[in-house]
């Protein structure tokens, strides 16, 4: 029968046209990323046919999207998925007799899940089959609240690991929460033990990279920065030890599936781990590059953003033009469009105009489009005769930047980015008090309040007493009265809401997390930021976006801390010797190329380095000489070199013959910079800027828990108001 898709579901993208071009952009690399979709789409049809006959499979609302990047719908509807439905707190009415249930382990959905079995029970006609699989691993926490609530002996228990959702060959995500981050670091706060570690995004992540090191061989050299990041490099190890004897002793099952976690990667040189703590600068600035700024405005959910469907023709079908389709689209299709409701357009390198423009800066962009512009204004009735996916793809890449244009000409646009980039560069002025106080008046929404008023208190190593207390003030009651002279001389007084007590608990999380603190007599943490952007030369005044020498265009002047850290990692970025008040330490001059010695931005390495070749960027050796830096950003600091037991240099020769037959003769080496807590599209642009820079030389893969903007950052801290919750004034 059919496929249908639950009322609630109209938001996924899981809806026909997305699948034929899902994964076409992939596997065009030596480390083939399409392995990594493969594995987890060999499972899901297993995971189907563990229950026999028909069945309605209830997904988890966030892995909907990750998993139309991995499954067409055929290969449901092949293994006996009839009907696709939302996991969420509404009862179901179906006439499935089996119900499969994949998810994140929640407390929540267990309880979803718990209400929806109870209500089955009452009906005595029903016998229905319920399986549940946890995302990637089940815990003992939520086998406790089933038995709880009653259910446990109704279901079967399963789990499916699904740990790297490849977006593009240098980009691959775990696609965790938004709210990774706020555990990780709340879990750091209370110094909890991670002896229940199956819980933490620590352990999820701990497993994923394991995963890639069963496929390409175990990391020469794991380094990273963050609290976080030494406690997963030590699972990473731990996990490697103990997977070690466990195939130890099933020597006859480690033959049958032999991994290589016996030898070193003839491909990967190095891990780098930045915890996202470390760096929280970045996310709160907004990006400016085609992509970042896409998912500032538009917001892109596993590499798919809403758009008007004006913009967006019925896709064609592999082989098919566009004019050769069938009148009538798809019945879910067909209803957004005709509702006016926005519909969900793949942004990946198969576009070919998109991967030309994402990790440009927007001020480069307009230019690069005005003669597509121009044409599509002169002829603009083309896009409903579209003949092909690429015309169609050049009408919504046309129509999606210029609404961001038209967004980043108003001043309330200019402004925001102004102060951002003046807090960034240690601008001394009150002027960014007087715009914080202004959006409160405005009434601008609280997560555009807090994104500058964050920034400020990580800047300046906290706010004065004084200007905290004002602002929370300002932020809590839920009514302040505004008083305003008319032109006849007459006084009015105005009440005006702001955002509630509510968020009481919202700031108290954000001084925990350490966003919003009052500063201290000793300013340490102010002076350690300017020691560190004067260091790192974080702030660049003259950037040529047209013709980028340094990292530093994506936000036009503001290099990301976090990939500075991996150019001193990774490319031995030198420091000048211009009096830097670290002892040791110069600044690093000629950021954008030029200079005497091998600074960031320099294309002249071989002559820089007494006619050294190119290729010795490849050597590897952590942070020897970044050892003062790292004492000024917080958390500890990672370098561990794994090396491979004599007692397996047998087997371990064996594998590495065969990892190089699989992997080819390829020179060039790769190295994994992986974000634990996010990462955002502006961060993947500058790490792409940096294998433009070490072409021929270095790969780089970029993974992370889950992709992120300052906005998604803070929304996992924000409580919700009785106005978010849909309430009326009434109710509340």
């Amino acid at each position: 029968s059919k496929i249908e898709l639950f009322q609630r579901s109209v938001e996924t993208p899981l809806l026909y046209g997305h699948f034929s071009m899902s994964a076409s952009h992939l596997g065009k690399t030596p480390l083939d990323i399409a392995k990594l979709r493969d594995a987890v789409r060999k499972r899901l049809p297993e995971l189907l046919d563990t229950v026999r006959g028909k069945k309605g499979l209830i997904l988890d609302p966030q892995l909907t999207g990750p998993l139309s990047l991995i499954a067409e719908i055929s290969i449901l509807k092949d293994h006996g998925v009839e009907k696709i439905y939302h996991l969420d707190d509404n009862i179901l009415d179906t006439d499935c007799k089996n119900l499969i249930y994949i998810c994140r382990p929640k407390l929540k959905y267990m309880k979803y899940i718990a209400a929806q079995i109870r209500k089955d029970r009452q009906d005595t006609s029903k016998r229905i089959e319920y399986s549940l699989f946890f995302v990637s691993q089940r815990t003992m926490l939520c086998e406790r609240i089933l038995e709880e609530e009653g259910v446990l002996g109704d279901i079967t228990l399963g789990e499916f690991a699904m740990e790297w959702i490849p977006f593009e060959d240098d980009l691959i995500s775990m696609e965790l929460d938004n709210s990774t981050w706020k555990e990780l670091n709340l879990f750091l706060f209370f110094s909890l033990s991670i002896k229940d570690g199956d819980t933490t995004a620590i352990h999820q992540a701990a497993k994923s990279l394991m995963k890639l090191q069963q496929i390409y061989g175990l990391f020469p050299r794991i380094i990273g920065k963050g609290d976080s990041a030494k406690a997963l490099a030590d699972m990473l190890i731990r996990m490697r030890r103990e997977q070690a004897v466990v195939e130890e002793v099933s020597s006859s099952t480690s033959r049958q599936n032999p991994s290589l976690l016996n030898s070193l990667s003839t491909h990967i040189d190095q891990l780098v781990i930045i915890d996202r703590n470390v760096d929280l600068y970045t996310p709160l600035c907004t990006q400016l590059t085609y992509e970042g700024l896409i998912d500032e405005i538009f917001r892109i959910k596993h590499s798919f953003v809403e758009v008007d469907p004006s913009l967006v023709g019925t896709a064609p079908a592999p082989g098919q033009s566009a004019s050769a389709q069938p009148a009538a689209a798809p019945a879910g299709a067909s209803a957004a469009v005709a509702a006016g409701k926005k519909k969900n357009y793949a942004l990946n390198s198969g576009d070919k105009l998109f991967s030309q423009l994402c990790d440009l800066n927007f001020a480069v962009v307009g230019g690069l489009l005005n003669k597509i512009a121009k044409r599509i204004n002169e002829n603009y009735e083309e896009r409903h005769q579209a003949k092909t996916m690429a015309q169609i793809r050049t009408f919504v890449d046309t129509g999606i930047a210029e609404e961001i244009m038209s967004q980043t000409i108003t001043d309330e646009f200019n402004r925001m980015l102004e102060t951002q980039q003046n807090l960034v560069a240690g601008v001394d002025s009150n002027s960014e008090v007087d715009y914080i106080e202004e959006l409160i008046d405005k009434q601008e929404p609280i997560v555009k309040v807090l994104r500058v008023l964050c920034l400020m208190s990580l800047v300046q190593g906290g706010l004065k007493a004084k200007v905290l207390e004002h602002f929370k003030r300002e932020i809590i009651q839920a009514s302040h009265i505004s008083l305003t002279t008319v032109f006849n001389g007459l006084l009015t007084c105005e009440i005006i809401q702001t955002y509630g007590y509510e968020h009481i608990q919202t700031l108290y999380d954000l001084e925990r997390l350490g966003l919003f603190n009052v500063r201290t007599s000793s300013n340490a943490s102010r002076a350690a930021y300017a020691n560190v952007r004067r260091t790192l030369r974080l702030i660049v005044n003259e950037v040529d976006e047209h013709n980028p020498a340094d990292i530093s265009y994506v936000y036009s002047g503001y290099a990301p801390l976090s990939v500075r850290l991996v150019q001193c990692a990774v490319q031995k970025i030198s420091a000048g010797h211009a009096g830097g008040s670290v002892p040791g330490i110069g600044l690093l001059v000629n950021v954008v190329g030029g200079g005497s010695s091998g600074t960031i931005g320099s294309n002249n390495t071989a002559s820089q380095n007494g006619g050294q070749d190119k290729s010795d960027k490849t050597t590897v050796s952590g942070w020897k000489g970044y050892e003062e830096i790292l004492k000024l950003l917080p958390g500890a600091a990672v370098d561990e070199v794994q090396t491979v037991e004599a007692k397996n240099e047998r087997e371990a020769k064996a594998t590495a013959a065969r990892a190089k037959r699989s992997l080819g003769s390829h020179h060039k080496k790769t190295t994994i910079v992986f974000f634990l807590g996010g990462c955002t599209y502006t961060e993947v642009s500058a790490i792409r800027f940096l294998a433009q820079q070490d072409e021929g030389v270095r790969d780089y893969l970029v993974a992370t828990t889950q992709m992120i903007n300052g906005n998604t950052l803070l929304e996992s801290v924000i409580q919700s108001t009785p106005f978010d919750r849909g309430e009326s004034v009434e109710q509340v």
